[in-house]
């Protein structure tokens, strides 16, 4: 058994192929569509990348009482799930909920946390939860470009 402990050390602190120094992609959640952005700040080596990330959102109907969300935050992904090509990532950040006519703005903390998978090339897909200080919980998938 102990000479296979440094084989699964390896395994499971090997850096991941898809680490990014930026990226933006689409998304489509269960409240509605956005786009992200972000930006490698920091690589930690045999654990992933620290990096900033911000998101706009609209609701799939805008009424006069629809919001849409922006947010930032910060993110830590490229953390390599050992015998596969996908890798997941989580962020912490803050957001705003914009009314679309009239009415005041809301805040809130959020956090999210998914998996990343490749596509073709550059290209991958993801899949994510996310939760904020409101009470809101949702859902999304989405197509994104690693560069």
């Amino acid at each position: 058994m102990t000479r296979f402990l440094p084989l699964l050390a390896a395994l499971a602190l090997t850096a991941p192929a898809s680490a990014a120094v930026a990226w933006a992609g689409a998304d489509a959640t269960t409240g509605g569509f956005g786009v992200h952005a972000g930006a490698a700040l920091l690589p930690i080596p045999f654990v992933g990348t620290v990096g900033l990330e911000g998101s706009a959102e609209r609701p799939w109907r805008v009424t006069d009482t629809s919001v849409n969300r922006v947010a930032l935050g910060l993110t830590l992904r490229d953390l390599n799930i050992p015998l596969s090509k996908v890798d997941a990532f989580a962020t912490l950040g803050g957001q705003a909920l914009l009314p679309s006519s009239g009415g005041t703005t809301a805040y809130a903390l959020y956090g999210e946390a998914g998996l990343r998978g490749p596509v073709f090339g550059p290209a991958g897909w993801r899949a994510f939860v996310r939760g904020t200080s409101a009470g809101t919980v949702g859902a999304g998938l989405g197509l994104e470009l690693r560069f």
